[in-house]
């Protein structure tokens, strides 16, 4: 039997990946958009149809998932930037936390009992981690450290109440520093789309930096979308996954891997404008669960990531 898969954010960065990834596996897959992100030709071009949809307006939700019926929901529709958050918390609150909401309600509405909802959570939820707490695992306290990780934390608590309470069948991905080719607005997009310019002679070599010992385990894209598919199948209803790097990675590391063979060096300045007033000291987290229900072993190392990226920013320069 053809899977039905709705995808919610089908034109984010990982919503634009994952329809690409499940139409590759002969899925049928449906998606929703709003404010995209990336080019949504990604999504429409993997997709039977798409639905222009707020996740904050219930009956548009619930309309699109009547005509679809799906058998796996991603909801992956948020507002994804934590500097955003700052600027715009009650858009970062209503869009995930009441977003959420209205998926399980919409599912429940429609008798969807079922359909197993793969929830976005993020890492972003545990917030202040000490070093001595990693890897962290999943019985982690959340303490978020800005409105964005308190969203994600709201909506990560909306999927363990919706399966207690109403027996959903939601699974809880707690995703951490995720990139790949497409990405934009967070660290490793911004050091590989400076790299690729000063390749390309558009900028002097010069790379501005903010807070350079702050760690961070990054996943590729790639990586990410085998773990979702190991989860979607064997994944344990009701039960929280992190899904992120197997290791952490200094930002000066990082910006290591984006300047190796760049030919001079460039001039490194520190910019005070960069350093967040709130920054969580390390994300690592610990993958035992992930691994042990899904077989899931991380492929692409970082280098790999950074040098698709450089090259992608190439192509569109």
């Amino acid at each position: 039997m053809t899977l039905k898969i709705f995808i919610t954010g089908i034109g984010g960065f990982i919503g634009s990946h994952l329809a690409e990834f499940l139409a590759a596996r002969d899925c049928e897959v449906y998606g929703s958009y709003y404010r995209p992100t990336n080019d949504l030709a990604f999504g429409r071009n993997a997709s039977k149809e798409l639905f222009n949809i707020d996740v904050r307006d219930r009956k548009h939700l619930e309309e699109a998932f009547a005509v679809v019926r799906p058998d796996v929901i991603y909801h992956l529709a948020a507002q994804s930037y934590p500097m955003v958050s700052y600027t715009d918390p009650e858009y970062t609150l209503e869009s995930n936390v009441n977003g959420t909401l209205n998926v399980f309600e919409s599912v429940l509405s429609l008798g969807l009992s079922g359909t197993r909802i793969m929830l976005a959570s993020s890492t972003a939820a545990y917030g202040f981690i000490d070093p001595q707490e990693t890897p962290v695992t999943e019985n982690q306290p959340f303490r978020p450290a800005h409105v964005y990780g308190m969203s994600k934390a709201g909506q990560d608590l909306l999927g363990y109440t919706y399966h207690q309470a109403h027996a959903l069948d939601v699974i809880r991905l707690r995703i951490g520093n995720c990139v790949g080719p497409r990405r934009t607005g967070e660290v490793v997009s911004d050091f590989t789309l400076r790299r690729a310019r000063i390749d390309t002679g558009e900028i002097p070599p010069r790379f501005r930096v903010g807070n350079l010992h702050t760690k961070r385990a990054f996943l590729d894209v790639r990586d990410a979308l085998e773990g979702f598919w190991g989860l979607q199948k064997n994944g344990r209803s009701g039960a929280a996954y992190n899904i992120s790097g197997e290791q952490p990675t200094t930002i000066e590391e990082l910006l290591d891997i984006v300047l190796e063979g760049c030919d001079p060096r460039p001039e490194i300045v520190r910019d005070p404008e960069l350093v967040r007033d709130v920054d969580e000291p390390i994300y690592w987290s610990d993958l035992s669960p992930l691994k042990r229900d899904t077989g899931w072993i991380q492929q692409f190392p970082l280098s790999r990531t950074v040098g698709d990226m450089i090259h992608w920013w190439k192509e569109r320069l």
